[in-house]
């Protein structure tokens, strides 16, 4: 089992904001991540004026298969009835479905499929991003280019960094490959502006 581990690095957030925004952080990333049909064990947040911190511990490599069942029309629907039906299930053609029959309704068709795992790593990626384009902050800005695009990123201050790492506790974590423009991405940042400004590499939470 693997632990995902997000350090989201910006200029000074307003301490009024902090402790919300650490709750709204976890909430997202794990919301997305249950969603997605991934378990996991414990999970920590944090914050410090300049960032905030997420692990999400014991998850597994890949998502479990998903099966689905979709009711469709009678059998002898009209064919606009029948085409939607094939659309909305993802059936390539109507004789993939299965039917089934219903002493008072007659006989219809029946769609089943399963919809394989994912890789974790790619899922993490998505609710990291999508957790910051979606972040509910009171008050957010644009900064340098961003500032001149109506659908760029908003953050409470400029979002200089994003360190995201997936990995088993006793190896060497890959770099999650979060798709946030303009705004780089890795496993390094760095402490204090004063007393530790040296790029640190981090590996988790650890």
């Amino acid at each position: 089992m693997a632990e995902l581990f997000v350090e989201l690095l910006c200029e000074e957030i307003p301490a009024r904001m902090a402790q919300k925004a650490t709750q709204d952080f976890e909430r997202l990333v794990t919301g997305y991540l249950t969603g997605a049909g991934l378990t996991f064990g414990d999970t920590f947040a944090t914050s410090t004026p300049r960032r905030l911190v997420l692990s999400v511990k014991d998850l597994p490599a890949m998502s479990a298969d998903r099966h689905e069942e979709r009711k469709g029309p009678r059998v002898g629907a009209p064919d606009k009835a029948i085409e939607g039906f094939l659309r909305a299930s993802g059936l390539p053609s109507i004789e993939e479905a299965e039917i089934v029959s219903d002493p008072k309704k007659g006989d219809s068709y029946l769609a089943r499929r399963t919809i394989p795992g994912r890789p974790t790593l790619e899922i993490c990626a998505e609710a990291i991003a999508e957790a910051i384009q979606k972040f509910p902050w009171p008050v957010s800005m644009r900064w340098g280019a961003a500032s001149v695009d109506p659908g760029s990123l908003r953050w409470v201050r400029p979002l200089s960094g994003i360190l995201a790492t997936f990995g088993e506790a006793d190896g060497e974590p890959a770099v999650v490959p979060v798709e946030v423009a303009g705004v780089a991405v890795g496993n390094t940042t760095v402490g204090h502006r004063i007393h530790a400004p040296e790029t640190i590499t981090v590996r988790r939470l650890a």
